[in-house]
């Protein structure tokens, strides 16, 4: 078997994300050249109104960037497994295409793993991890769907939506992939033996609209439920 490409795919989920993308892929294949990691960018993308797929289409001329298109699909979730699904990379990187993940953080989560983590998260609750400028409301929200899920996993920060993985972790697993807390479903189900926190300053959006929601937030609650009750009955 020959040996893949790329060593790392960054898996970024889209639904109206225009106008962030390319400011996204020249700071990370930037970053990634630094590094000198090969790594591609997977834009997976929910039929975005706004041509967000022929956006992230057209920056392939000058990066590598793979696009899947998802008619008729939505979830943040599902998105993240379906462009696993569609790299031959060994490791995997998940992050917003918002600009709130820093792309200089990726190659440290990278190198993480290469070296010995199963999965290295990104982390705004270790020690030199923070929120920038979210207001109250949002700061007790994010708290208390991270208390709820502490019995589920030794991770600090289950909620994030920033780290990265061996593709193998998730190999064989009985993921169900709904809603948008894909980690803490990876982190429930699957056998991490080894799990590194890596801290960096979450910002906020520069562009677009948050997706949080009270739909969002009942979904989350729902997984939960799923994943205690997974506990229960084996």
């Amino acid at each position: 078997m020959k040996d893949p490409v790329f060593e790392l795919a960054v898996v970024v989920p889209t639904f109206n994300e225009r106008e962030s993308l390319p400011r996204l892929a020249e700071e990370l294949f930037g970053a990634l050249a630094k590094a000198g990691i090969r790594g591609e960018l997977v834009v997976v993308d929910d039929d975005s109104p706004d041509g967000t797929a022929e956006l992230a289409r057209s920056l392939a001329i000058r990066y590598p960037v793979r696009v899947l298109l998802r008619k008729g699909r939505h979830g943040l979730s599902s998105a993240v497994l379906e462009g696993v699904g569609h790299s031959d990379a060994p490791v995997v990187c998940v992050m917003d295409a918002d600009l709130s993940h820093p792309t200089e953080a990726v190659p440290r989560l990278y190198y993480e793993v290469i070296t010995g983590a199963d999965i290295a998260v990104g982390s705004r609750l270790v020690e030199g991890g923070g929120v920038e400028s979210w207001p109250l409301l949002r700061r007790l929200i994010s708290k208390g769907a991270t208390l709820l899920a502490r019995p589920l996993t030794s991770v600090q920060d289950p909620m994030s939506g920033f780290f990265c993985f061996r593709k193998s972790l998730i190999r064989g697993a009985r993921l169900e992939p709904e809603g948008y807390k894909i980690l803490l479903e990876i982190l429930a189900r699957c056998d991490v033996a080894r799990a590194v926190e890596v801290p960096y300053l979450f910002r906020d959006r520069r562009s677009g609209k948050s997706k949080l929601s009270g739909r969002v937030m009942r979904q989350y609650l729902g997984h939960l439920l799923r994943l205690y009750a997974s506990r229960v009955t084996g």
